[in-house]
């Protein structure tokens, strides 16, 4: 399944066989901002401009849950490996872990490092073992989410960080920062390394348009990076292991991009 946030504050499921809606939830009055989907597949977070996280029962569309916070929320997410820890990102707010138990709901502020708390996001590793945050200063700190102890720290860049998108499989980690560069690194090696030594497997960016980026992610095998352009209808796809653009899509002038959602394994992309 494949669910769509509206501007609205409407949720579509949408069927894959059917190619049509199989569940729209409503509860939301202002636009969705991020979703997430727990492993099962049988729950779905979303967050909101309107201060609000809703969980919901994918099955019936019913809400299960509703989380207020002090600020529009930015990014909510489930802990990978755990539906009963979440991670919030609220705007002018340090990023929150959420955990649930069957009587209360308990709030959990993460470490900033001294950094401004101004639009801080956030992530969850592949296997939930870890948070990645990023500042609006550039700085980078990993995180335990158990002891909410910070593991690493170092900055790569003085820009905002955008986003902060893992690999559905390996450990390869990408950083949108506003200097128009997306830097992709390994989680393991980080955590490994001396502050010093701490460098960027790649660094991908357009050179000619110095184009800004919208959304990163990595395609399903992780072999692949793709990253919509901020000004207009275009998806750049880079080889993750070279660093080479193998490929530039365009759509009809006019249009922008709101997000990127790859469901399917790029192939052929390598020379065999």
């Amino acid at each position: 399944m494949l669910a769509v946030g509206c501007n609205d504050g409407r949720i579509a499921v949408w069927e894959y066989m059917t190619r049509g809606i199989a569940r729209m939830c409503t509860g939301h009055i202002h636009p969705i901002t991020s979703l997430s989907w727990n492993r099962s597949g049988q729950k779905l977070l979303s967050s909101s401009t309107d201060w609000n996280v809703m969980m919901w029962d994918v099955a019936s569309g019913d809400c299960s849950f509703t989380f207020r916070f002090p600020a529009p929320i930015m990014k909510a997410q489930f802990n990978p490996r755990n539906s009963k820890m979440l991670l919030v990102c609220a705007m002018k707010n340090a990023p929150l872990l959420v955990t649930l138990d069957d009587e209360s709901c308990d709030h959990y502020p993460l470490p900033t490092d001294g950094e401004p708390e101004q639009n801080i996001i956030a992530s969850f590793d592949r296997r939930g073992e870890r948070v990645v945050t990023g500042s609006s200063k550039g700085k980078i700190l990993i995180i335990d989410p158990k002891t909410r102890e910070i593991l690493k720290s170092f900055r790569d860049t003085s820009t905002a960080i955008k986003s902060i998108e893992f690999s559905r499989r390996g450990s390869n980690f990408i950083i949108n920062s506003s200097d128009r560069v997306i830097r992709v690194y390994d989680i393991e090696q980080v955590c490994s390394a001396k502050d010093s030594e701490i460098e960027a497997l790649q660094r991908l960016q357009d050179l000619v348009n110095r184009t800004q980026w919208k959304k990163c992610t990595f395609s399903g095998d992780g072999e692949f990076i793709v990253a919509g352009s901020h000004r207009q209808h275009a998806l750049y796809i880079w080889d993750k292991s070279t660093g080479s653009l193998v490929k530039m899509l365009t759509g009809q002038k006019g249009e922008t991009l709101l997000d990127i959602a790859v469901i399917l394994i790029l192939i052929q992309m390598k020379p065999k």
